[in-house]
């Protein structure tokens, strides 16, 4: 049995309502952050986004053939 390996792995952000973070977890995934999905990144590359955007976001990964962990 293989183990799953995800692209991107999403975090909500504790003391901040509304807000997640996006984690590449490969060079591919962290171009598809900047360059298609147009996010900035942090210092230590993630990505915020609107709590209520990750589906979207979740979503055009998909379509895009990226894999995501919602944690």
């Amino acid at each position: 049995m293989s183990k799953v390996t995800y692209d991107f792995q999403i975090v909500s952000v504790s003391g901040t309502p509304g807000i997640s973070l996006v984690y590449a977890q490969n060079e591919d995934a962290y171009n598809y952050l900047v360059e298609e999905a147009h996010l900035s990144t942090f210092e230590d590359g993630s990505a915020p986004i609107y709590r209520h955007k990750a589906g979207d976001f979740i979503s055009d990964a998909g379509h895009a053939h990226f894999a995501c962990q919602y944690v």
